[in-house]
Protein backbone atom coordinates (compact mmCIF):
# COMPACT_ATOMS: atom_id res chain seq x y z
CA UNK A 1 0.00 0.00 0.00
CA UNK A 2 1.28 3.45 -0.92
CA UNK A 3 2.26 5.75 1.93
CA UNK A 4 3.04 8.99 0.16
CA UNK A 5 4.06 12.12 2.03
CA UNK A 6 2.48 15.58 1.68
CA UNK A 7 3.41 18.98 3.19
CA UNK A 8 1.97 19.48 6.67
CA UNK A 9 0.64 23.00 5.98
CA UNK A 10 -1.18 21.79 2.86
CA UNK A 11 -2.78 18.80 4.59
CA UNK A 12 -3.88 20.82 7.61
CA UNK A 13 -5.39 23.53 5.39
CA UNK A 14 -7.31 20.83 3.51
CA UNK A 15 -8.57 19.46 6.82
CA UNK A 16 -9.92 22.92 7.63
CA UNK A 17 -11.46 23.17 4.16
CA UNK A 18 -13.17 19.79 4.60
CA UNK A 19 -14.52 20.81 8.01
CA UNK A 20 -15.90 24.05 6.55
CA UNK A 21 -17.36 22.29 3.50
CA UNK A 22 -19.08 19.48 5.43
CA UNK A 23 -19.77 21.46 8.57
CA UNK A 24 -18.59 18.49 10.61
CA UNK A 25 -16.01 15.74 10.84
CA UNK A 26 -17.17 12.63 9.00
CA UNK A 27 -15.28 9.55 10.15
CA UNK A 28 -17.48 7.21 8.10
CA UNK A 29 -19.16 7.71 4.69
CA UNK A 30 -22.67 9.12 5.00
CA UNK A 31 -25.57 8.43 2.64
CA UNK A 32 -27.46 11.53 1.51
CA UNK A 33 -31.17 11.28 0.67
CA UNK A 34 -33.63 13.64 -0.97
CA UNK A 35 -36.68 14.89 0.94
CA UNK A 36 -38.75 12.08 -0.56
CA UNK A 37 -36.33 9.48 0.79
CA UNK A 38 -34.66 8.71 -2.54
CA UNK A 39 -30.94 7.98 -2.28
CA UNK A 40 -28.85 10.68 -3.95
CA UNK A 41 -25.19 9.97 -3.21
CA UNK A 42 -22.74 9.05 -0.48
CA UNK A 43 -20.77 11.84 1.19
CA UNK A 44 -17.23 10.60 1.64
CA UNK A 45 -15.18 11.11 4.79
CA UNK A 46 -13.08 14.20 5.41
CA UNK A 47 -9.99 12.01 5.22
CA UNK A 48 -10.90 10.51 1.84
CA UNK A 49 -11.90 13.88 0.38
CA UNK A 50 -8.53 15.32 1.43
CA UNK A 51 -6.64 12.37 -0.06
CA UNK A 52 -8.54 12.53 -3.35
CA UNK A 53 -7.95 16.28 -3.61
CA UNK A 54 -4.20 15.73 -3.39
CA UNK A 55 -4.08 12.52 -5.43
CA UNK A 56 -7.24 11.72 -7.48
CA UNK A 57 -5.76 8.33 -8.42
CA UNK A 58 -6.37 7.17 -4.84
CA UNK A 59 -10.10 6.86 -5.67
CA UNK A 60 -10.63 3.45 -7.33
CA UNK A 61 -14.38 3.00 -6.79
CA UNK A 62 -17.24 4.28 -8.96
CA UNK A 63 -16.07 7.60 -10.49
CA UNK A 64 -19.57 9.02 -9.97
CA UNK A 65 -19.13 8.62 -6.21
CA UNK A 66 -15.72 10.35 -6.10
CA UNK A 67 -15.69 13.36 -3.73
CA UNK A 68 -15.41 16.82 -5.22
CA UNK A 69 -11.94 18.36 -4.81
CA UNK A 70 -11.62 20.72 -1.87
CA UNK A 71 -10.86 24.41 -2.33
CA UNK A 72 -8.64 26.03 0.28
CA UNK A 73 -9.74 29.56 1.19
CA UNK A 74 -7.64 32.11 3.10
CA UNK A 75 -9.71 31.44 6.21
CA UNK A 76 -8.73 27.75 6.03
CA UNK A 77 -5.05 28.67 5.94
CA UNK A 78 -5.47 31.00 8.92
CA UNK A 79 -7.31 28.35 10.92
CA UNK A 80 -4.70 25.73 10.05
CA UNK A 81 -1.97 27.97 11.47
CA UNK A 82 -4.02 28.60 14.63
CA UNK A 83 -4.53 24.86 15.12
CA UNK A 84 -0.86 24.07 14.61
CA UNK A 85 0.26 26.75 17.06
CA UNK A 86 -2.38 25.79 19.63
CA UNK A 87 -1.41 22.12 19.80
CA UNK A 88 2.32 22.80 19.62
CA UNK A 89 1.95 25.14 22.60
CA UNK A 90 0.34 22.38 24.62
CA UNK A 91 3.57 20.37 24.31
CA UNK A 92 1.84 17.04 24.84
CA UNK A 93 3.71 15.16 27.53
CA UNK A 94 2.28 11.96 26.16
CA UNK A 95 4.26 8.88 27.08
CA UNK A 96 4.64 6.52 24.15
CA UNK A 97 1.65 4.19 24.14
CA UNK A 98 -0.26 6.16 26.79
CA UNK A 99 -2.41 8.15 24.38
CA UNK A 100 -2.15 7.28 20.69
CA UNK A 101 -3.91 10.42 19.50
CA UNK A 102 -1.75 12.86 21.49
CA UNK A 103 1.44 11.00 20.65
CA UNK A 104 0.61 10.88 16.93
CA UNK A 105 -0.43 14.54 16.74
CA UNK A 106 2.71 15.59 18.60
CA UNK A 107 4.83 13.63 16.11
CA UNK A 108 2.99 14.97 13.06
CA UNK A 109 3.07 18.64 14.13
CA UNK A 110 6.75 18.36 14.98
CA UNK A 111 7.55 17.45 11.37
CA UNK A 112 7.10 19.02 7.95
CA UNK A 113 5.20 16.26 6.15
CA UNK A 114 2.17 14.02 6.72
CA UNK A 115 2.16 10.43 5.56
CA UNK A 116 -0.90 9.06 3.83
CA UNK A 117 -1.64 6.72 6.74
CA UNK A 118 -1.62 9.70 9.15
CA UNK A 119 -4.37 11.67 7.39
CA UNK A 120 -7.03 10.45 9.80
CA UNK A 121 -5.35 12.22 12.71
CA UNK A 122 -5.09 15.51 10.82
CA UNK A 123 -8.60 15.28 9.32
CA UNK A 124 -10.25 15.39 12.75
CA UNK A 125 -8.06 18.18 14.17
CA UNK A 126 -10.34 21.13 13.22
CA UNK A 127 -13.32 19.57 15.03
CA UNK A 128 -11.15 18.58 18.01
CA UNK A 129 -9.75 22.12 18.14
CA UNK A 130 -13.22 23.69 18.27
CA UNK A 131 -14.25 21.21 20.96
CA UNK A 132 -11.13 21.86 23.05
CA UNK A 133 -11.54 25.64 22.84
CA UNK A 134 -15.19 25.34 23.89
CA UNK A 135 -14.33 23.04 26.80
CA UNK A 136 -11.65 25.44 28.01
CA UNK A 137 -14.05 28.37 27.79
CA UNK A 138 -16.79 26.49 29.65
CA UNK A 139 -14.30 25.38 32.32
CA UNK A 140 -13.20 28.98 32.84
CA UNK A 141 -16.79 30.23 32.92
CA UNK A 142 -17.78 27.57 35.47
CA UNK A 143 -15.22 29.05 37.87
CA UNK A 144 -16.28 32.69 37.40
CA UNK A 145 -20.08 32.78 36.90
CA UNK A 146 -22.42 33.44 39.80
CA UNK A 147 -24.16 30.56 41.49
CA UNK A 148 -27.95 30.56 41.34
CA UNK A 149 -30.49 30.48 38.54
CA UNK A 150 -31.58 33.06 36.02
CA UNK A 151 -35.30 32.84 36.78
CA UNK A 152 -37.96 30.54 38.21
CA UNK A 153 -38.95 27.38 36.34
CA UNK A 154 -41.65 28.27 33.80
CA UNK A 155 -40.65 31.94 33.59
CA UNK A 156 -40.77 33.62 30.19
CA UNK A 157 -37.60 35.44 29.13
CA UNK A 158 -37.34 38.19 26.52
CA UNK A 159 -34.64 40.36 24.94
CA UNK A 160 -31.62 39.24 26.95
CA UNK A 161 -27.99 39.71 25.94
CA UNK A 162 -26.03 36.46 26.02
CA UNK A 163 -22.57 35.17 25.25
CA UNK A 164 -22.43 31.77 23.54
CA UNK A 165 -19.44 29.89 24.97
CA UNK A 166 -20.05 26.44 23.49
CA UNK A 167 -22.07 24.96 20.62
CA UNK A 168 -21.59 21.21 20.21
CA UNK A 169 -23.55 18.85 17.95
CA UNK A 170 -25.67 16.53 20.06
CA UNK A 171 -24.94 12.80 19.89
CA UNK A 172 -28.50 11.89 20.87
CA UNK A 173 -30.72 14.53 19.28
CA UNK A 174 -30.96 16.57 16.09
CA UNK A 175 -29.43 19.85 17.11
CA UNK A 176 -26.65 21.50 19.09
CA UNK A 177 -26.07 21.67 22.83
CA UNK A 178 -25.56 25.34 23.66
CA UNK A 179 -23.82 26.73 26.75
CA UNK A 180 -24.14 30.47 27.29
CA UNK A 181 -23.82 33.18 29.91
CA UNK A 182 -26.65 35.59 30.71
CA UNK A 183 -26.34 38.12 33.55
CA UNK A 184 -23.17 36.29 34.64
CA UNK A 185 -25.09 33.03 35.10
CA UNK A 186 -24.73 29.92 32.99
CA UNK A 187 -27.63 28.73 30.84
CA UNK A 188 -27.98 25.92 28.34
CA UNK A 189 -30.42 24.64 25.73
CA UNK A 190 -30.74 22.41 22.68
CA UNK A 191 -30.75 24.48 19.48
CA UNK A 192 -31.82 23.30 16.04
CA UNK A 193 -28.92 25.03 14.31
CA UNK A 194 -25.32 25.72 15.21
CA UNK A 195 -24.61 29.09 16.82
CA UNK A 196 -21.41 31.09 16.58
CA UNK A 197 -19.41 31.64 19.73
CA UNK A 198 -19.75 35.18 21.01
CA UNK A 199 -22.54 37.73 21.35
CA UNK A 200 -26.15 36.65 20.97
CA UNK A 201 -29.60 38.03 21.81
CA UNK A 202 -32.18 35.73 23.36
CA UNK A 203 -35.30 37.13 21.71
CA UNK A 204 -37.47 34.85 23.80
CA UNK A 205 -37.18 31.63 25.82
CA UNK A 206 -38.76 29.72 28.67
CA UNK A 207 -37.03 28.34 31.76
CA UNK A 208 -37.32 24.57 31.53
CA UNK A 209 -35.59 23.57 34.77
CA UNK A 210 -32.73 24.19 37.19
CA UNK A 211 -29.74 21.92 36.86
CA UNK A 212 -26.05 21.37 37.54
CA UNK A 213 -23.42 21.34 34.81
CA UNK A 214 -22.74 17.69 33.98
CA UNK A 215 -18.96 18.18 34.30
CA UNK A 216 -18.25 21.22 36.46
CA UNK A 217 -21.27 21.02 38.77
CA UNK A 218 -22.02 24.75 38.78
CA UNK A 219 -25.64 25.93 38.62
CA UNK A 220 -27.16 25.97 35.12
CA UNK A 221 -30.54 27.32 34.04
CA UNK A 222 -31.93 25.02 31.35
CA UNK A 223 -34.00 26.78 28.67
CA UNK A 224 -36.38 25.65 25.93
CA UNK A 225 -38.44 27.30 23.17
CA UNK A 226 -35.42 29.50 22.56
CA UNK A 227 -35.37 32.05 19.74
CA UNK A 228 -31.84 33.41 19.42
CA UNK A 229 -30.47 36.08 17.09
CA UNK A 230 -26.86 36.78 16.09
Amino acid sequence: MSNKEFPLEQVLALACSAQRTYGAYLKEPEAVYAEDGIYMYTRQTNKMTMLCTLDPAIWTADPKEAPMPLKVLPEDTVLAEEIKNYYKRLLFAAIEGENEFQTSINTILSGDVVKQNQFGFVACLPSVYVRDLAQNKVKKAARTVEEGYLAEIGAQLKDLDAEIISSVKSKNFEGYNIDAIINNMMVSWLNKINLNLGACVIVKAKVKDHNKHWKHQNDVTRLNYVKAAQ
